[in-house]
């Protein structure tokens, strides 16, 4: 994925690891954003539609 804010290209296995030090990554809840390692923007992770249309239109 491209972060909206600096254009840094991540994967979301990426981003989780830079939410690890989150208080609201631990326990039983997760905030469910993604986060850029680059520049720490936030931002909510692509819903499974929107990739499969993604997948689907790239042929």
């Amino acid at each position: 994925m491209r972060c909206n804010f600096c254009g840094f290209e991540f994967t979301e296995s990426e981003s989780k690891s830079a939410c690890y030090s989150c208080p609201l990554s631990k326990g039983k809840g997760h905030c469910k954003l993604l986060k850029c390692p680059n520049c720490g923007y936030e931002t909510p992770a692509e819903p499974k539609w929107v990739k499969f249309l993604k997948e689907r239109i790239k042929w």
